[in-house]
């Protein structure tokens, strides 16, 4: 694989578990997962970026046929290309910010890498009112296909699509290059 391509992809994959763990946390400051997911559809979009500037020759025409043959994968690609320009060129990117509500019993607790709460006090039956606790922890979600889906999972999908693209793509200039090179000659011996 062409090195500066390879970089790219190791660096949307350090991005994208970066988004994995901060998704994961309900206390603390939510702004890292966009800084995250920024990062990571800059270099996934660096990829076809990089592939047009260092292959001009047989690039753009290999991905139109690829494209045209790859359909769900293209979409997959495209969604994140056009979800990076939005971040980057107009007013952010698409992400929504959903909660998911955590109920917590008197004497309960929670605890993820975040931190931990423990809920302490008279217990509701004492006292006649539900005296656990709530929490309310982020959930970032893309509207893929109509329905909300994980932002991680979006982009773990349109990662792989990407990877699997630059794999073909790698190959099959691999195997260009082999049927190009002119046999060795006879030995005279």
């Amino acid at each position: 694989m062409m090195p500066n391509i390879g970089k790219k992809l190791r660096e949307a994959q350090f991005f994208l578990e970066k988004m994995r763990d901060q998704e994961k946390r309900a206390f603390g400051d939510k702004e890292p997962f966009d800084f995250y997911l920024s990062a990571f559809l800059s270099a996934v979009r660096t990829v076809d970026y990089r592939l047009r500037h260092e292959e001009k020759a047989t690039y753009p025409a290999w991905r139109t046929a690829w494209n045209a043959a790859h359909a769900a994968e293209d979409k997959r690609i495209t969604f994140l290309n056009d979800d990076r320009r939005l971040e980057v060129h107009e007013s952010g990117s698409t992400r929504m910010q959903l909660t998911e509500e955590i109920k917590v019993g008197m004497g309960g607790s929670y605890s993820d890498r975040s931190g931990t709460l423990q809920v302490f006090g008279c217990p509701s039956p004492l006292v006649g009112v539900d005296t656990g606790t709530t929490i309310y922890k982020p959930r970032y979600v893309f509207m893929s296909d109509e329905q909300e889906r994980s932002a991680t999972d979006v982009c773990a999908e349109g990662l792989r699509s990407l990877e699997q693209m630059v794999a073909q793509y790698s190959a099959d200039q691999q195997r260009q290059t082999t049927s190009e090179t002119p046999a060795a000659c006879p030995s005279l011996d």
